[in-house]
């Protein structure tokens, strides 16, 4: 919960509020209420509902490296909005990658159920019923990072600048 702030501390950028806060409810979300109070086995499309958030989420993050490199006086870049958007689609799609090789990873080493290979009584499922989990997360993780990235995209072309709220800013040194 700690580390946007390390790394931000690290390499001198501030967080927006918006952006800080929206992680902080998704966390609460994923690990409090999915985890701990079950909503992943209580409520249909709880695990839906987090990874397309997740993508958005992601998607976000990746215009704010764009913008924040961009601002950089030292890196010189002057990228289109649409490769921007390319970028900012990649960097979600390939963080939600990374995160189901994290959920594959603790199943195996941890006997976790991450992955929902098994029913909640214990019932391991075989076939596509194995993997579903995984595919419907990876495919909702692309659709959230698409959404975000087709509205970054806009916002950028006409110049609305309400993406401002979710960018990287610069720390001061004082």
């Amino acid at each position: 919960m700690f580390l946007p702030s390390i790394v931000g501390r690290r390499f001198k950028f501030e967080i927006p509020g918006n952006m800080y806060l929206i992680f902080i409810i998704f966390l609460y979300c994923a690990i409090y209420l999915g985890e701990v109070r079950s909503f992943y086995y209580l409520i249909p499309n709880w695990d839906t509902v987090l990874h397309t958030f997740s993508g958005a989420m992601l998607g976000a993050l990746g215009f704010s490296v764009v913008q924040f490199l961009n601002e950089d006086e030292h890196v010189t870049m002057n990228l289109s909005p649409a490769f921007v958007a390319l970028f900012a689609l990649c960097f979600a799609v390939t963080l939600g990658v990374v995160w189901e090789f994290y959920e594959f990873t603790a199943d195996n080493w941890f006997g976790m159920n991450m992955q929902k290979t098994m029913l909640e009584d214990g019932t391991k499922l075989a076939g596509s019923a194995a993997v579903s989990d995984t595919m419907e997360d990876l495919f909702v993780d692309f659709l959230g990072a698409l959404t975000f990235s087709i509205i970054g995209y806009l916002n950028l072309k006409r110049k609305k600048g309400w993406m401002e709220k979710f960018e990287f800013k610069k720390t001061v040194n004082k």
